[in-house]
């Protein structure tokens, strides 16, 4: 297994971000309201299963492997991700307009992106030099599995730590959140996760 796999992945979602924000930036450019939106709930959609995701998995590794101090730092950054993404979820384009809101949505995901490149340039690659082959498939496995599990709306409020709180109320979050969902429209993401592919292609030999 490539030594790099668990950034690989992590990195799957920090790319997504990136491309959904430049697409926003096209559409806003074109004074394009819906797609702005559909984009912008991808955005949030996104941001908020990834940071649930690393809590649960990833931070919880690195405060086992003498890397606490990162991994707090860490949940800092995401209480500001998510209260961002949290603030563009209450105050859409019909409530602020799209010009104030694409401001809105450029800097929610400048906080996503530089904490990002942080995780990119230094935490992961330090974090995989300390892990055996076998935690690594651990990590991947595991952050790949509370990707499904995690709520797929922002909630700030909610418990960070990646312990049993916040598994429990990640779980009875996630129901609401799924029930909101239904009236939102979402775009395709450019990347995807190994897990993802599998899927993919197990269902075209399927059909």
């Amino acid at each position: 297994m490539s030594n790099q796999r668990l950034l690989d992945e992590i990195k799957v979602d920090h790319d997504n971000i990136r491309d959904l924000l430049n697409r926003f930036n096209e559409a806003h450019g074109k004074k394009d309201e819906k797609l702005c939106t559909d984009i912008a709930n991808t955005i949030i959609h996104e941001a908020a299963i990834h940071s649930d995701a690393e809590e649960l998995s990833i931070y919880k590794m690195m405060d086992q492997h003498g890397m606490s101090q990162a991994a707090e730092q860490d949940r800092k950054h995401h209480q500001q991700v998510k209260q961002a993404m949290a603030d563009l979820s209450s105050h859409g384009i019909t409530t602020v307009g799209l010009d104030v809101y694409a401001k809105r949505v450029v800097e929610a995901c400048q906080i996503f992106i530089n904490h990002a490149l942080e995780e990119e340039k230094d935490q992961i690659p330090r974090l995989c030099k300390a892990l055996s082959e076998h935690d690594q498939s651990k990590a991947v496995d595991d952050f790949l599995q509370a990707r499904k599990m995690a709520p797929t709306r922002p909630h700030p409020a909610a418990p960070q730590s990646g312990g049993m709180a916040q598994q429990a109320v990640g779980a009875m979050g996630k129901a609401a959140d799924v029930a909101m969902d239904v009236g939102r429209d979402f775009v395709p993401l450019k990347h995807h996760h190994t897990n993802e592919h599998q899927h993919h292609r197990e269902a075209k030999a399927a059909s």
